[in-house]
């Protein structure tokens, strides 16, 4: 039972990590969008309110795995099923074909990264953007692909 507490802390960890990183990157653009001058043009609002939009999903879905690891660690047998199903052998090969945490993680940093780029140049935030969004596509594809055919 201490190594499968010991792995939902550890996800808990990663997901915090990850809802800061987002609650940063809210805060800056709310602060930025509460400076910023009266006359912007649209352009310029349009993909502020994206960044805020995507930081917000992310930020999100990062608040609901928290949860969800948080009640893992205050019940017993959930956390047992939990830990069954994770270290699962047909599911850690779909994990493994997919690309599975790093290939996830990549995606997400890119969309994070993009998010940082779009306060520099516009051209940069949609390319990081549309990258890190095709990688958790794919991911999530070849998850689905996988599930079906294994």
């Amino acid at each position: 039972m201490d190594k499968m507490r010991q792995e939902v802390k550890e996800k808990l960890t990663y997901w915090t990590r990850i809802c800061a990183m987002f609650t940063c990157l809210i805060m800056a653009e709310s602060l930025r969008h509460f400076h910023s001058n009266a006359g912007a043009d649209n352009f310029n609002s349009f993909f502020d309110g994206f960044q805020f939009g995507i930081s917000l999903v992310f930020l999100i879905y990062a608040l609901k795995n928290i949860v969800t690891h948080r009640n893992l660690l205050k019940d017993e047998a959930q956390l047992k099923r939990w830990y069954i199903q994770v270290h699962d052998e047909r599911t850690a090969a779909i994990c493994a074909k997919t690309g599975g945490i790093p290939m996830h993680t990549c995606g997400v940093l890119f969309v994070g990264a993009g998010i940082i780029a779009g306060y520099f140049n516009i051209t940069v935030f949609i390319t990081l953007t549309v990258c890190g969004v095709f990688l958790l596509i794919v991911c999530k594809g070849l998850y689905v692909y996988y599930s079906r055919k294994m």
